[in-house]
C-alpha cells in the first residue's frame, strides 16, 4: 500500500526531506549535503539513496521536488546555485528509481514555501497567497486560487527580481542593478547600513565592527540606533514598495514574510504597513500581512502539497 508522501526541498548547501502521511502531517524530517560537483550530476542519486534509506519505494504514492530556479511543467529551466542546465525531473527521477507509478511533481522553491504555508502554516484557509523570503536574497512565491504561479518561462514569481531602486548601484547576482534583492534582503540590508554610515557622521555602535550581520543592524534598530533604524526603515520601504505592486496587480488574501531577516518580527510588519498604504491608497485599505509560521520547514511541506 502506498501511504506516504516524500517531499524534497533542495538547496544549494543542503537537501531537506520530509516523510509525510497522506493527510499530510509530517512524520519524519532528515537532511543531507548538497553535492554540487561535476555540474550538480550527484545531486538526483544521492537524494533517491537517501530515500531509500529511509523509507521502502513499494510505500511511496508521490515525491515532490522544489529547486532554486525556475521550473515549468516539472522540467527545470536551469538553477544556477545547483550548476543545473535544462531537466527533466520526472524522467530523470523515474528511471532512477525504477517505479514509474510514484508520482513526481516539482516546482521552484520559493513558489513551494509559498504552497507549504497555505497548506499547513500561516496562510492556511487561503487560496491566494504571495510570500516574500528575505534571507541572503529575496524569495518570492505566488499561489493563485491554490495553483502554484510558474509563468510561461517558469519565472512567475521572481519578486527578489523586481526593480525598485534607482538610487543606488549595488549589483545583483543576476546581473541587474535595482533589484529588490540588492536593498531588502540580508546582503540589501548591510550594504545600506554601510553607505549610511559612511554618508552620515551621526554616531552609531556599528561602528564598532569591521563587518555586521543583517541581524546586528535590525537588534540595533530596535533599540533605536539612528543609523540602524533609518537602514531598516529604508529596506522595508523598498519591500513595501514592491507588495505594493503586487497588490495592486493581485489583490492577494494574505502576504507572508519569511526568511531569516523575518525573525524581527512585527517590528519588520509595521515598518512595512507604515510604506504600503500609502503606496496603494485609496484602493486597498485593509491588507493581511504577516509573518511566516513553518521556517524551513515550509519548502518539504510545499513539496508534499505538490503530490496532494
Amino acid at each position: 500500500m502506498r501511504k506516504y508522501i516524500i517531499g524534497v526541498d533542495v538547496g544549494g548547501t543542503s537537501v531537506k526531506f520530509g516523510k509525510f502521511d497522506l493527510e499530510g502531517i509530517l512524520l519524519d524530517k532528515w537532511s543531507i549535503r548538497t553535492d554540487r560537483s561535476d555540474k550538480g550530476e550527484h545531486i538526483l542519486p544521492a537524494i533517491v539513496a537517501s530515500i531509500k534509506e529511509t523509507v521502502d519505494l513499494k510505500e511511496i504514492k508521490g515525491i515532490g521536488i522544489g529547486v532554486p530556479g525556475p521550473v515549468k511543467d516539472n522540467v527545470v529551466v536551469h538553477c544556477v546555485n545547483l550548476n543545473w542546465g535544462r531537466r527533466d525531473l520526472v524522467q530523470e527521477l523515474h528511471l532512477l528509481l525504477q517505479d514509474k507509478d510514484i508520482i513526481i511533481r516539482a516546482g521552484n522553491d520559493a513558489n513551494v514555501a509559498a504552497a507549504g504555508e497555505m497548506y499547513k502554516g500561516a496562510a492556511r484557509g487561503y487560496r491566494t497567497v504571495v510570500m516574500y523570503t528575505l534571507g541572503t536574497g529575496i524569495g518570492g512565491g505566488i499561489v493563485l486560487n491554490g495553483e502554484l504561479m510558474e509563468g510561461v518561462n517558469g519565472a512567475g514569481a521572481e519578486l527578489g527580481h523586481t526593480i525598485v531602486d534607482f538610487r543606488h548601484n549595488f549589483p545583483c547576482n543576476c546581473g541587474k542593478k535595482g533589484c529588490l534583492e540588492t536593498v531588502a534582503s540580508a546582503t540589501g540590508i548591510i550594504s545600506l547600513a554601510k553607505e549610511n554610515l559612511i554618508r552620515s557622521k551621526a554616531k552609531s555602535p556599528l561602528r564598532r565592527y569591521e563587518s555586521f550581520s543583517a541581524k546586528k543592524v535590525i537588534d540595533y534598530a530596535k533599540e533605536g540606533d539612528f543609523i540602524s533604524l533609518k537602514t531598516i526603515d529604508e529596506a522595508m520601504k523598498y519591500l513595501a514598495l514592491a507588495i505594493a505592486n503586487v497588490s495592486l496587480t493581485l489583490d492577494p488574501e494574505i502576504i507572508l514574510i519569511g526568511g531569516g531577516v523575518s525573525h524581527a518580527g512585527q517590528f519588520l510588519i509595521d515598518l512595512i504597513e507604515k510604506y504600503f498604504y500609502q503606496m496603494t491608497d485609496p484602493f486597498i485599505k485593509q491588507a493581511n500581512i504577516q509573518i511566516a509560521s513553518l521556517g524551513n520547514d515550509a519548502g518539504i511541506y510545499g513539496c508534499a502539497y505538490l503530490i496532494q
